[in-house]
């Protein structure tokens, strides 16, 4: 099979506004938490951070899945942050997990871009957050020790 899934519905939309001098991914799961959401997508991301923290995918043909991440990488200063999307969900210890990919451009406008880390995103003016609750499935997220990566497994023995 090319994917394992689950069919669930739509709940509660969230619109936020993440505050400045926030930890962006703490407050995703605190909202997520202070709402009772087990797991959400995030359907819209943009703002402005004055740090970013990040790692991308490289080449590595020791590895796996013949990828690893980058070193962190770590930007200062006045960041637009374009765009993100992701995926809250539990892990087996429930925990929030926050997966989140982001596109964003230093002072020069050159952009970047890779998977944002649980710590160093640090809100500038504002974040505009959006939230959408998912119903009815089962999803946790992992470790997969063979890989090193954490991976989002539906559920669908529920």
């Amino acid at each position: 099979m090319d994917a394992k899934y689950v069919i669930g519905r739509s709940g509660k939309v969230i619109f936020a506004r993440v505050l400045p001098n926030s930890e962006l991914i703490a407050s995703i799961k605190k909202i997520c938490q202070e709402n009772s959401i087990e797991i959400a997508s995030i359907g819209a991301c943009i703002g402005s951070l004055k740090e970013v923290n990040f790692v991308y995918a490289m080449n590595d043909a020791s590895q796996y899945y013949n990828i690893r991440y980058s070193d962190e990488v770590k930007m200062k200063g006045a960041i637009e942050f374009l765009s993100a999307q992701g995926i809250v969900s539990k892990d087996n210890s429930g925990l929030y997990q926050v997966h989140m990919h982001a596109l964003f451009s230093d002072e020069s406008m050159k952009v970047f871009g890779g998977h944002l880390l649980n710590e160093g995103n640090i809100v500038l003016a504002t974040i505009d957050l959006v939230l959408n609750e998912i119903l009815d499935i089962s999803v946790k997220r992992n470790y997969h020790q063979k890989s090193g990566f954490y991976f989002f497994e539906p559920n669908d023995e529920e």
